[in-house]
């Protein structure tokens, strides 16, 4: 007896769609425990650094000049007797969310642009790749000192500086990934029943490819955050007196014979985020890659 499809609905048991796992894996992977450990309380202190009982990051007092790290200062002080601890947290809240949003506008626009380029493919394809690959041309760090020397400094214009230079390379991801279930028996059987365009993009396509782009998009954070601070450095980022990772370094540069940790601390509080998120896109890889779980 012959099976009738009447509605894409009916077919819906023909949709491969990877089962992502609970956070039991995820918290059992040593990598991102890992990362868990040292991101967690970074992410509390700074959420709550405004109810603690300390200093305000702009809070100058010159009888605290250069101190050492001491139990009322942990991370000493600067120049201008700010607490160096207060200026991390205050700039690790800059990094976060620049990190984060990038990593999110880079993940929306590669899956909706990289889809369109691998599913349709011919002109579309093209002219969407061609675009992806001038941009490709160029380290990501120097597109984005190029962006932010057009666009201008502050927060606005560095996080749409990094986006744009990670976009195509989620968009490239994105399509290649799409060109693998394009072609399987699943999609030709829901073209039978008329599927529409999009149905087969949200309910076959992007849902198979969800996996690598949750990894790309760690990953992306923790690069965004190493760019932020660069550009911070640089000059070019966050300027003074708002607080960024990057211009609490550059600012104690000139000390370091002197006052080592007003640079050591935020150096050693960015490498601990960058570590700890590329751990955390291993235990993401490991937990939806059944290969990797060794």
């Amino acid at each position: 007896m012959a099976i009738t499809f009447t509605t894409p609905a009916r077919a819906s048991f023909l949709l491969r769609m990877p089962k992502l796992p609970g956070l039991k894996f995820l918290a059992g992977n040593k990598k991102a425990r890992l990362a868990l450990i040292i991101l967690v309380p970074i992410l509390l202190l700074t959420a709550f650094a405004s109810y603690l009982p300390l200093q305000g990051p702009l809070q100058t007092n010159l009888r605290a000049m250069m101190q050492e790290p001491s139990f009322l200062h942990p991370f000493g002080t600067d120049r201008m007797g700010r607490d160096v601890l207060v200026r991390t947290l205050a700039g690790v809240q800059v990094s976060l969310f620049v990190g984060f949003s990038v990593a999110i506008i880079a993940l929306v626009f590669g899956v909706v642009l990289g889809t369109i380029a691998g599913f349709f493919g011919r002109t579309v394809d093209r002219a969407i790749m061609s675009v992806v690959d001038i941009f490709l041309a160029f380290p990501s760090l120097l597109l984005a000192i190029g962006l932010v020397s057009v666009v201008g400094t502050g927060l606005v214009p560095v996080i749409l500086a990094i986006a744009i230079a990670d976009v195509p390379r989620f968009i490239r991801l994105q399509r290649s990934l799409v060109l693998s279930p394009r072609s399987r028996a699943y999609i030709d059987a829901a073209r039978t029943v008329k599927a529409s365009q999009w149905w087969l993009m949200s309910r076959h396509i992007v849902p198979n490819t969800i996996a690598p782009l949750l990894v790309a998009a760690s990953i992306a954070a923790a690069n965004a955050i190493l760019v932020e601070a660069s550009l911070s450095f640089l000059g070019l980022g966050i300027m003074p007196p708002s607080p960024s990772l990057g211009n609490i370094i550059r600012d104690g540069q000139l000390y370091l014979q002197q006052a080592w940790w007003i640079s050591t601390m935020p150096g050693v509080v960015i490498l601990a985020i960058a570590l700890s998120l590329h751990f955390l896109s291993d235990g993401i890889r490991e937990a939806l890659d059944p290969r990797a779980r060794k």
